[in-house]
């Protein structure tokens, strides 16, 4: 998988949700993913480097839903974990990497992951940042398998595989 990510455009005035003006993100506040049940929660101190989506079938097995967030850190941003994870690893043939993706063994919620085209990284579900304020993905990947129903906001860069 090779894409590179420009900045985004400017939205548009009437596209998409913005960020409240009285719910700013603070970038110096620690930001915790925690699994369905609980029991394993990863804290990172730093915004993603990286935010999007993604269509591909893995990722929406991986969700049970239409497309994968996907939250990309540095992996020195981490400040913290708790908890247990099981790993299950395998290799994406479609994107030509090595993933691991750890989840609980109580609830089974993918938690992280660890792909092996971006080493220094980690990425984390987006949706387990569930009581943070994420800023808006900025991507979409694997843009050929979105369902026919889904629409991405025009200022975000979508790449086709």
């Amino acid at each position: 998988m090779s894409f590179t990510l420009s900045p985004p455009l400017p939205p548009s005035p009437s596209e998409g949700k913005e960020q409240s003006p009285d719910q700013p993100i603070d970038e110096s506040q620690p930001m915790t993913a925690t699994c369905a049940c609980g029991q394993a929660a990863i804290t990172v101190n730093a915004l993603p480097t990286m935010h999007g989506v993604c269509h591909c079938t893995n990722c929406k097995r991986r969700t049970g839903s239409a497309f994968g967030i996907s939250a990309y850190f540095d992996k020195t941003a981490i400040t913290t974990f708790t908890g247990q994870t099981q790993v299950y690893a395998f290799h994406h043939a479609a994107q030509n990497h090595d993933q691991e993706r750890h989840f609980c063994p109580h609830c089974g919620t993918t938690l992280f992951w660890y792909v092996s085209a971006l080493p220094e990284k980690i990425g984390i579900a987006g949706g387990c940042f569930a009581d943070e304020a994420l800023p808006e993905p900025t991507y979409a990947v694997t843009d050929g398998k979105r369902e026919a129903w889904v629409r991405l906001p025009r200022n975000w860069q979508v790449f086709p595989n």
